[in-house]
C-alpha cells in the first residue's frame, strides 16, 4: 500500500528507464500514476511477474517492458486501458494464455508478445482491434488455430506467429476482404491444408512465410497476382503440383524459396523475367525435371541459386552472353546434368559456393577457377571430369592458388588421372578439407602438403599413390582425419604424424607399408580410429597402443605382426571393434 500512496502523487508522464541493468520487480504503485502515459523500461534484468495495475491505467499509452526476464501470467482480469496504443512484452519469460480483455483495449496499434512461452489460442478479440497494425505473437507455444477474421481488418500491416504450435488450415473470411496486409510470416508451426484460393485479396502483400509447416496442394495458378510480392517462402512442406508460370509475372519478387516440396515437372521460362530476384531455390523436390532455363542465367541480381537434389537434365547454359556479377552460391549438385563446366562461372567474379557434385559433367576443370577470387566451397566430386590431354599434372590446381579464401575442395569420384602439382601446398591458408577420393591420381604425395597448416581433414584415399608418407605431414597441427588407404604407399609410418595432437582418424589400409607400427602412435589421445590392415608392418605391436583408452576401433589384420595380446587389453575401454592381427 505504500508504495502506491508514495507513487500516486508522482506527476511523471514519461518513464523512460530502458537499455540499463535495472533487476528485481517492477513497483506495483506504477500503474497508479496518474499522468502516466508512457513506461519504457526494455533491455534491462527485471524479473518477477507485470503488475496488473499497469492494465489498470486509463491513461497510458505505452507500455514497454521487453527483454527483461520477466515471468508469470499477464493480468486475465477486465483491462482498463482505453488509451493503449502500444504493448511490447517481447522476449521475457511470460506464461499462460493471453487474455481475452486484450480486445478491450481498443486503441491498440502495435502487440508484441514474442519470445515468451504463452500457449492456448490466439484469442478472436484481437480481431476487435480495429487499429491494430503489427502483431507478433512469434517463438512462443500457442496452439490451435488461426482466427480467419484475423485478416479482415484494414489496418494490420504485419502479422507473425512463426515458432508455435498452430495447426488447421490457413483460411480468409469469405467475401471482400479489403486489406493492407504486407507482412504474413506462420512459419514453423502445424498449419495444414492448401494455400487458399482467395490469397489474391491480400493485394498489398509483400512478404509471404508459410514454410516448416503441413500445407499440401498446388501453388495457386494465380499466384502472380500478388503484385507487390517480394520475399515467398513455401519451404519444407509436403506441397506438390508444377511451378505456377504466373511467379513469372511478380516483378518485384527478390527470395524465392521452395526448398524441400514434393513439386514435380519442369523449371519454367517465366522466372527469367524475374528481374529484381536475389535468391532463387527449388532444391530438393526430386521430381523436377528438364533442363535449367537460360534466361535464369541472364538474371544479374541473382546472388543464390540452388536446384540441387533433384532430376534436372541437360547442360548447364553455356551461352557467352550470361552475366552473374552479383552471384554468390550457386547449387547444381545432385542432378543428372551433362556437357563441360561452362566458362562463364569463372567470370562470377563475387561466387562464393559452387556446388555441381553428383553429375554426369564431363570435359576438363577450367584452369581459370583462379578467378572466384571469393570462392569458399569448390565441391566438383562424383562426375566423369578428366585432366587436359597430353597434361601430366592437374593443372588447374596451380589456378586455385590464388584462391585465398578456399575452405572445402572437393574432386573425388572422377576420372581425373594425373599427378598432384607441387602447388597444392601453395593453397589457402585457410582450406581446411580437400577430398581427392578415386580420382586416378597417380605419382607422389608432395612435401609441399605440409604447407597447409589450417587443414582438418584431407583424403586422398582410392588412387595410385606411390611412394613414401611425407614427414612433412606433421606440420598440420589442427588435422584431424588424415585418409591414405588404398594407394601404393611403401616405406615407413613417419614419426613425424605422432605430431598431429589432434587426429581422430588415421586410415593407412591396403598399402605397401613395412617396418614397425610407432611406438608414439600412444601419445595420440585423440585418437578414435587407427586402420593400418593389409600391409607389410612387422615385428611386435607397440604396447602404447593397448593403453589408448579413446580408441573406438583398431584394425591391424594381413600383417606380420608378431607378439600376443596383453593381459591389460581391458584397460581400452572404448573399443568396439578390434581386428585379429596375424
Amino acid at each position: 500500500m505504500s508504495d502506491q500512496m508514495n507513487l500516486v502523487h508522482v506527476n511523471i508522464s514519461v518513464l523512460n528507464l530502458q537499455n540499463n541493468i535495472f533487476h528485481s520487480g517492477i513497483p506495483y504503485g506504477l500503474g497508479y500514476m496518474p499522468r502516466l502515459r508512457v513506461i519504457d523500461v526494455k533491455n534491462n534484468q527485471l524479473n518477477r511477474s507485470i503488475p496488473t495495475s499497469l492494465f489498470q491505467n486509463r491513461r497510458v499509452q505505452v507500455i514497454s517492458l521487453a527483454f527483461n526476464e520477466l515471468s508469470g501470467e499477464m493480468w486475465r482480469g477486465p483491462w482498463y486501458v482505453p488509451e493503449l496504443r502500444v504493448l511490447n512484452l517481447g522476449n521475457n519469460r511470460l506464461t499462460g494464455i493471453i487474455p481475452p480483455y486484450v480486445g478491450n483495449a481498443t486503441k491498440l496499434m502495435n502487440i508484441n508478445l514474442s519470445g515468451n512461452r504463452s500457449n492456448g489460442n490466439i484469442p478472436m478479440e484481437i480481431s476487435n482491434l480495429s487499429q491494430l497494425a503489427f502483431l507478433s505473437l512469434f517463438d512462443n507455444q500457442l496452439t490451435g488455430s488461426i482466427p480467419p477474421t484475423l485478416f479482415n481488418s484494414s489496418s494490420l500491416l504485419g502479422i507473425s506467429l512463426s515458432f508455435n504450435g498452430l495447426s488447421g488450415p490457413l483460411l480468409l473470411d469469405e467475401g471482400n476482404i479489403v486489406s493492407n496486409l504486407k507482412h504474413l510470416s506462420m512459419s514453423n508451426n502445424q498449419i495444414s491444408g492448401c494455400i487458399p484460393s482467395n490469397i489474391c485479396q491480400l493485394t498489398e502483400l509483400k512478404l509471404l512465410s508459410i514454410s516448416f509447416n503441413n500445407i499440401t496442394g498446388d501453388i495457386p495458378r494465380n499466384i502472380g497476382c500478388l503484385s507487390k510480392l517480394e520475399r515467398f517462402y513455401i519451404g519444407e512442406n509436403p506441397i506438390e503440383g508444377t511451378i505456377p508460370t504466373s511467379l513469372g509475372n511478380i516483378s518485384t519478387l527478390q527470395y524465392l524459396d521452395c526448398v524441400d516440396n514434393w513439386m514435380k515437372g519442369q523449371i519454367p521460362q517465366e522466372l527469367g523475367k524475374l528481374s529484381n530476384l536475389r535468391e532463387l531455390s527449388f532444391a530438393n523436390n526430386s521430381n523436377l525435371i528438364g533442363q535449367i532455363p537460360e534466361a535464369i542465367f541472364n538474371i544479374s541480381s541473382l546472388e543464390v541459386i540452388n536446384f540441387s537434389f533433384n532430376n534436372l537434365s541437360g547442360r548447364i547454359p553455356t551461352t557467352t552472353v550470361l552475366h552473374l556479377q552479383n552471384l554468390k552460391e550457386l547449387y547444381l549438385g545432385d542432378n543428372q546434368l551433362e556437357g563441360e563446366i561452362p566458362l562463364f562461372i569463372t567470370n562470377a567474379s563475387k561466387l562464393q559456393i559452387l556446388v555441381l557434385n553428383d553429375n554426369s559433367l564431363k570435359g576438363t576443370i577450367p584452369n581459370n577457377l583462379g578467378n572466384l577470387c571469393e570462392i569458399q566451397i569448390l565441391l566438383l566430386h562424383t562426375n566423369q571430369l578428366t585432366n587436359e590431354p597430353r597434361e601430366h599434372e592437374l593443372k588447374f590446381f596451380n589456378s586455385l592458388v590464388n584462391c585465398r579464401m578456399l575452405r572445402y575442395l572437393e574432386v573425388g569420384n572422377t576420372p581425373l588421372s594425373g599427378v598432384l602439382p607441387n602447388s597444392i601446398g601453395n593453397l589457402s591458408s585457410t582450406i581446411e578439407k580437400i577430398h581427392l577420393v578415386d580420382a586416378h591420381i597417380n605419382g607422389l604425395i608432395p612435401t609441399s602438403v605440409g604447407n597447409m597448416t589450417g587443414l582438418i581433414s584431407i583424403d586422398i584415399q582410392d588412387n595410385n599413390l606411390a611412394g613414401n608418407i611425407p614427414s612433412e605431414f606433421g606440420n598440420l597441427k589442427q588435422l584431424q582425419g588424415l585418409y591414405l588407404s588404398n594407394n601404393k604407399l611403401q616405406g615407413h609410418i613417419p614419426e613425424a604424424v605422432c605430431h598431429l595432437s589432434n587426429l581422430v582418424k588415421l586410415t593407412l589400409q591396403v598399402n605397401e607399408l613395412s617396418g614397425l607400427i610407432p611406438e608414439c602412435f600412444g601419445n595420440l589421445s585423440m585418437l578414435q580410429k587407427l586402420y593400418l590392415d593389409s600391409n607389410k608392418f612387422s615385428s611386435k605391436f607397440p604396447l602404447s597402443l593397448w593403453k589408448m583408452s579413446g580408441l573406438l576401433y583398431l584394425s591391424v589384420s594381413r600383417n606380420s605382426i608378431e607378439g600376443e595380446v596383453p593381459s591389460d587389453i581391458g584397460g581400452m575401454k572404448a573399443i568396439c571393434r578390434t581386428i585379429s592381427f596375424q
